[in-house]
């Protein structure tokens, strides 16, 4: 399923970054690309992602985010292992400007990046209810693993 982008909101926004990959993918703004890269390759960025729970500290919002393994998306060990699941922390760095309407944070996530000169504008919304705005100054994708999820509570 294509979603427009209209084109007064490019002009506007012009390196926007959307999760569904409708103009670039947000892991390009990874300051830390290195474990991402390792792990994942250089192009792939989740198309689906839920967040577990939200650390705010000092000038920081650590975000605990996990999907299920797509496809083949995933190093040989996860597979051979049999992982289904994996979980990361997006951290964002040197946050400004937090705005929070309808708190609920945990279920499916939207992430949208818009990249400016000396920050980033962050937009989250968690299950078509909760919505997060923040800048943040940058952006870092930490302690990636991957685990076997049984869906036993």
């Amino acid at each position: 399923m294509d979603t427009e982008i209209l084109p007064s909101t490019l002009e506007r926004l012009p390196d926007t970054i959307l999760l569904n990959e409708q103009i670039k993918m947000w892991t390009s703004l990874i300051s830390n690309k290195k474990q991402w890269e390792s792990i994942f390759g250089v192009n792939y960025t989740p198309k689906k992602l839920k967040i577990s729970y939200a650390i705010f500290k000092d000038n920081s919002i650590t975000l605990t985010l996990y999907n299920a393994i797509e496809g083949n998306e995933a190093p040989d060990k996860w597979l051979k292992n049999g992982y289904n699941e994996y979980e990361f922390e997006l951290l964002l760095n040197n946050v400004t400007n937090v705005n929070i309407t309808n708190f609920s944070f945990y279920g499916a996530l939207d992430l949208t990046i818009i990249k400016n000169s000396t920050d980033n504008d962050i937009q989250i919304e968690i299950n078509n209810f909760c919505k997060i705005e923040c800048k943040a100054q940058s952006i870092s994708a930490i302690n990636i693993k991957a685990y076997h999820n049984d869906g036993s509570v």
